[in-house]
């Protein structure tokens, strides 16, 4: 009988799948507001940060979400020794700086005019990571 061995992704193919599953998990939610009125969505994630009229009787909301990752700095300090005849150490400290990235994610709502008000009939898919 012949065994077949598990499939195995390189680093950025499994990067990449990561960031597509997570962007559909995205879409899935906002899929889920079709056919709702916008209060639906201001019900769970507040008011939208914009709201505008577009051509064609149509409307646009949009909600924002800001997330902010600090990684803290380091320290590290190493010991050598150096020298044969006259042993002596040797101490040196690097620091990394601490980083903060910021990231942005819009999400966009399109609604039509009907006779119970707005409701929604499609949407922007978010950007890779969001």
């Amino acid at each position: 009988m012949k065994r077949h061995s598990p499939t195995r992704l390189s680093v950025p193919a499994a990067l990449l799948l990561a960031i597509s599953v997570l962007a559909g998990c995205s879409a899935d939610i906002m899929r889920g507001y079709v056919g709702r009125p916008p209060e639906a969505v201001m019900a769970r994630y507040g008011p939208p940060v914009d709201v505008r009229d577009l051509p064609g009787g149509r409307r646009a909301y949009q909600w924002l979400e800001e997330s902010t990752v600090t990684a803290f700095g380091a320290t590290t300090t190493t010991v050598e020794e150096k020298g044969r005849r006259r042993p002596r150490q040797e101490i040196t400290t690097e620091f990394a700086p601490s980083t903060t990235e910021t990231q942005r994610c819009f999400y966009t709502f399109y609604a039509r005019r009907a006779a119970e008000g707005w409701l929604i009939d499609g949407f922007e898919k978010p950007a890779s990571g969001c």
